[in-house]
Parts: structure tokens; C-alpha cells; sequence
């Protein structure tokens, strides 16, 4: 039994210190950032022939689990969506998302690249004219020419650019999946539908 006992004690000593840089890797890998940007979105679909580019922003936080130059980033995020009209008296619909991704991201030395889903809440819908200020306009359900703007909508991210330390500078683009504005089609069971495409040039610091 001494013997043993006396075998154990250095054994559980080199397997602590086997597991150790193990344990010091794990916590490393866990961090939480910020981030902010510009883009430009516009719609994409039936109802959309005449949408241009409209400016606004993304800003949020995320957190990152990574392992062997992979790494899960969830996050959330405030983003704007929407379209300007190419006929000026129409003006602008504005959408604003609160919007959770959930990116798989590959490092490949400074130079990151990442895709994955994203899942978006509708916060408002302003429809407003082309000079207004960003918040500014008419509530769209207020408004009998805007068709039903849905409370979700599902899309797909894809992203790319360099880290810099805890620094990343980077560009983000936000395909919509599903219609963010629907209408049924007359005569037809069918519905036609407006898609969210937004491209964004972001900034971000992990902590």
C-alpha cells in the first residue's frame, strides 16, 4: 500500500502539470468584443424594381469560442435595413432589426473569413422621405401603400478581414433568406415578397 501510494503522488503531479497548459488554452479561448459600421442596403425582389441603395449602420457586441484557428462567434446586433426609391416621392422605408448571428469563423494568419445564419427582430419601420433624418418618418403600418412588413426575418452572413491584435477591420455582408416585406398577389395564392441585401465596412476590438 505505501508503495502505491508513493507511485500515485508523482503520477497525479505530471498529469496536473500535462493538463495544465490544457486549461490555460481553454480560458484563452473565450473572448467578448464590440463592433460598429457603416453599410448600404437595399431590397431585392418582385416588389422591388425600383430600390436603390439606402445608408445606414450595424452596431452590437459577440463573443468568440475558438480552437485551432476556428472559432464560434455568436453576437447581437442593432442593424439598420431598407431601401431608398428611385422615384423621389416615394421616399425611404427603414427598417431597424435587432439581429443574433451565429458565425463559424476560419483565422488563417491576420486574415479571418466567416459565414453562418443570422435570425432578426424587427424593432420599427419608418417610411419617410429621402432627406429626412434617420429616425424621422411615418410608422409603416400607418401607412396604407406599404405592404405588411414581417416581424422576422432569416438570413445568411458572410464576412472577411484582418485582425490586428485584439483590433479587426473587416467587411460584412447580410443576404436576406426569407421576404422582410410580403403582399399577396392578385387573383394567386401566391405571395410576392421583398429580401433584405445589406453590405457593411465594420470595426471591432475584443476585450
Amino acid at each position: 500500500m505505501i508503495r502505491r501510494s508513493r507511485l500515485a503522488l508523482p503520477l497525479l503531479g505530471l498529469l496536473a502539470l500535462a493538463l495544465a497548459p490544457l486549461r490555460a488554452a481553454t480560458a484563452q479561448s473565450i473572448s467578448f468584443g464590440i463592433t460598429g459600421g457603416a453599410s448600404l442596403s437595399t431590397f431585392t425582389g418582385d416588389l422591388a424594381q425600383d430600390a436603390k441603395n439606402y445608408s445606414t449602420y450595424i452596431v452590437g457586441g459577440f463573443a468568440r469560442i475558438g480552437a485551432l484557428g476556428f472559432a464560434v462567434q455568436p453576437g447581437i446586433y442593432y442593424t439598420g435595413k431598407g431601401a431608398k426609391s428611385k422615384d423621389a416621392t416615394e421616399g425611404t422605408v427603414k427598417l431597424n432589426y435587432i439581429q443574433i448571428p451565429l458565425v463559424l469563423r476560419l483565422g488563417l494568419g491576420p486574415i479571418y473569413v466567416g459565414a453562418g445564419p443570422a435570425i432578426g427582430i424587427k424593432v420599427s419601420c419608418k417610411l419617410a422621405a429621402a432627406s429626412s433624418g434617420y429616425g424621422s418618418g411615418t410608422d409603416c403600418s400607418d401607412d396604407a401603400t406599404v405592404d405588411p412588413v414581417k416581424s422576422t426575418e432569416v438570413s445568411g452572413i458572410v464576412e472577411a478581414g484582418i485582425e490586428f491584435g485584439k483590433f479587426s477591420l473587416g467587411a460584412r455582408g447580410d443576404l436576406g433568406l426569407t421576404n422582410a416585406i410580403e403582399a399577396a398577389q392578385s387573383g394567386s395564392t401566391d405571395k410576392l415578397g421583398v429580401k433584405t441585401r445589406t453590405v457593411s465596412a465594420v470595426v471591432a476590438i475584443r476585450f
